[in-house]
């Protein structure tokens, strides 16, 4: 990770800590930075020395305090900053947090670290269920989630597996047996900067391995479904060799209508 990105991501962590009276979890810096919940914890870790910085376990989420801010009063809603969090440059009204130069900086190392280590692919998915988590109060099912995004519900629960495994949420049981809920640190993420992150993180080739993976899914299910009418035609009567040319026609139309599809987020 190259040392203007890492400068950028501890200065915003810091400016966060001190709206939050010294206490953060990955997820508070995330709507301000289009990048990767491992990203920001690596960076996070690497500044924990036990004194000035400490990591802790709250409710079975990794959490940091931060001793210089830990007596301020917590300050409510987004952060905002009149100065660039990079260089201190003077910042125009419109809720940036990095003058033009730092930006510009800031996107060629994160550009780098994309061919390197492929982490767009992991960021789409976790700002998609981060921005949606914060609309919700409490435990959130997986159910909800997978209904609100671009994702299956058998995907949705692997990546919260994923990030519970990571200590980026907590996994715990529902009301009903044998169910599993999901509980988030609260967080508010406005949806501008939700956008603005996704745009940028999509920028990044890497980022379409993860909506490619879902699109070739539902393609081969779309297809076996077919396949499985076909037979079952075929059983009730109608020859099989009649069948097939259909299957060709139907099955290549079936499969590029998916594939241009563009699934939108819904509100939860």
């Amino acid at each position: 990770m190259g040392e203007r990105l890492s400068n950028v991501m501890e200065n915003t962590a810091c400016r966060v800590a001190q709206l939050r009276a010294g206490r953060l979890a990955p997820h508070h810096v995330m709507p301000y930075l289009p990048v990767s919940l491992g990203m920001l914890c690596d960076c996070l870790n690497a500044m924990v020395d036990g004194a000035a910085v400490c990591a802790e376990s709250k409710d079975g989420v990794v959490e940091y305090v931060f001793s210089a801010y830990a007596d301020q009063p917590a300050g409510d809603g987004v952060l905002a900053v009149s100065n660039c969090v990079g260089c201190s440059a003077e910042l125009d009204a419109g809720g940036e947090i990095l003058c033009g130069a730092c930006a510009g900086v800031f996107r060629q190392e994160l550009s780098v670290l994309a061919e390197k280590t492929g982490w767009p692919a992991q960021a789409v998915y976790e700002h998609e269920i981060l921005y949606l988590a914060a609309r919700q109060t409490g435990p959130v099912a997986a159910e909800t989630l997978a209904g609100a995004s671009r994702y299956t519900l058998r995907s949705m629960k692997k990546k919260l597996a994923g990030m519970a495994e990571g200590r980026f949420l907590k996994a715990e049981p529902g009301d009903k047996s044998g169910t599993v809920v999901y509980r988030f640190p609260a967080l508010a993420y406005p949806q501008n900067l939700f956008r603005k992150n996704q745009g940028i993180i999509r920028s990044y080739p890497a980022s379409v391995m993860e909506d490619m993976e879902q699109r070739i899914v539902r393609i081969l299910f779309v297809l076996g479904c077919i396949f499985l009418a076909m037979l079952a035609l075929a059983f009730s009567g109608i020859p099989f060799p009649l069948l097939v040319p259909v299957f060709l026609v139907v099955a290549p139309v079936a499969a590029f209508v998916i594939w241009r599809h563009k699934n939108k987020i819904k509100e939860i």
